[in-house]
């Protein structure tokens, strides 16, 4: 029987995460998830990501990164900074997530995550280039805790943000550092310069399953 978020009550789990226990199910067993899940047939049944309306449409999206916009990713949401900040406890969250479109794993990685990674590509290494080519194959520099596979799932379970930036995937911590920083202090604090191809399979693929988890443990699934 086909599953669905359940968006009733205003959303309220997206912030009753934090008041569940996320050892009781196991860290591990969802890290050994996202290694499973490399190579496998992303879920195509389960809406499991919730996309604010000004980033579900590639025109949207287009508009709001080429604006250096930052985007948030939390608890299978995905925000744009006019979101983010709507987003509170007290807020009643049902009108607003009726006007976001609601993905599958496969419908979000084609429909926003592809999309992304093109216009990423395109602004932050062709744009300084005159003959608009290729420099260099870096795409993305990422902070330790979101391109390390555990302390990605610690972040993630913990209820904090990923935020997607200017080339930069990081955390809330590290998201106003690291674009400032020199190459210097950059590698002191371990972060890492990735292609396309290692963000997808160091932080997006991974993310997959965690994320699953996270949704089917606070009960936003119905069957």
């Amino acid at each position: 029987m086909e599953a669905y978020l359940d968006h009733t009550g205003g959303d309220r789990s997206l912030f009753d995460w934090k008041k569940a226990q996320p050892e009781a199910y196991g860290t591990n067993a969802m890290t050994a998830l996202g290694r499973a899940l490399t190579g496998q047939r992303l879920d195509d049944h389960r809406k499991s990501w919730s996309v604010c309306p000004h980033l579900s449409s590639p025109e949207g999206l287009f508009d709001h990164y080429m604006a250096s916009g930052s985007i948030m990713i939390l608890l299978g949401k995905c925000f744009c900074q006019d979101c983010c900040a709507m987003l509170s406890p007290q807020s009643d969250l049902t009108e607003f997530m009726g006007s976001c479109r609601h993905m599958t794993d496969m419908e979000f990685q084609q429909g926003f995550i592809d999309i992304l990674f093109q216009i990423n590509r395109d602004v932050f290494r062709t744009r300084r280039d005159y003959a608009c080519e290729e420099t260099t194959p870096w795409t993305w520099i990422s902070c330790p805790h979101v391109s390390n596979e555990g302390q990605l799932e610690g972040l993630y379970t913990a209820c904090n943000p990923i935020f997607l930036h200017q080339g930069y995937a990081t955390c809330n911590e590290c998201k106003e550092v690291l674009p400032s920083a020199s190459l210097y202090l950059q590698t002191l604090l371990d972060c890492e310069a990735m292609t396309d191809d290692q963000m997808q399979e160091r932080v997006i693929t991974p993310l997959y399953p965690i994320n699953q988890d996270v949704l089917e443990y606070v009960g936003h699934y119905r069957r």
